[in-house]
């Protein structure tokens, strides 16, 4: 399973939260960064949170037709 969020390079970093490339991680959609949002919502909206949530409606989809 894979999963992608698209974004650009931010003019400067802006945010508090996350890590590594978080701060300049920009959100044009959302109009921040990835550092500028809490928690829930980055994950939630994260490449690893879409994975996830991928994978967890395949074995749910895989365990009803077994």
């Amino acid at each position: 399973v894979m999963a992608e969020v698209k974004g650009m390079i931010a003019p400067r970093p802006r945010g508090e939260n996350g890590f590594g490339y978080d701060p300049i991680f920009l959100l044009p959609q959302h109009n921040c960064t990835m550092a500028e949002l809490k928690d829930e919502e980055k994950n939630r909206i994260s490449h690893r949170g879409l994975a996830l949530e991928a994978m967890a409606r395949l074995l749910l989809d895989r365990m009803k037709r077994s």
